[in-house]
């Protein structure tokens, strides 16, 4: 039997686009690499137990070095709500992205871009610290700490 021209066409192009589908995907515009970021590390403190210095103290060196890392910590209230706070260092400041859950208070993710972090003691303690953030937009706030 004789094939029809409308099936080779058919058989064709079918056969034109398995070939396209089985060639190496692009891989687009190149720009320039993100580096990766150093992970810092977590903490999870609930009534002052679970505290992180290591990670603080790596996160605290990383700003002062301009090295891109991350840290974040969740802290529940006395209720027992959490807020989480997401730092990342990067070449220009500190971004914070802020994740409260917290009844009593303002709840919402918010985005800061901080140019200034310091280390600030906690109360109560000698060997604890925090951080204030300063000069920071985007998030509803120019300061704010993480406790």
């Amino acid at each position: 039997m004789p094939r029809s021209p409308g099936r080779s066409l058919a058989a064709l192009a079918l056969s034109a686009l398995a070939a396209s589908c089985s060639s190496a995907p692009d891989k687009g515009p190149s720009g320039p690499a993100t580096p990766p970021l150093k992970q810092c590390g977590t903490e999870v403190v609930r009534r002052g137990d679970g505290y992180n210095g290591a990670a603080r103290e790596c996160i605290w060196q990383a700003y002062k070095n301009r090295e891109p890392s991350e840290f974040k910590t969740t802290r529940y209230t006395i209720e027992g709500d959490p807020v989480t706070y997401h730092l990342e260092v990067t070449a220009t400041g500190v971004v914070v992205v802020v994740d409260s859950k917290d009844r009593y208070a303002l709840q919402g993710v918010f985005r800061h871009s901080c140019r200034n972090l310091e280390r600030i003691m906690q109360e109560g303690t000698e060997d604890r610290f925090g951080f204030a953030l300063s000069a920071c937009s985007g998030g509803g706030a120019e300061r704010l700490a993480v406790p």
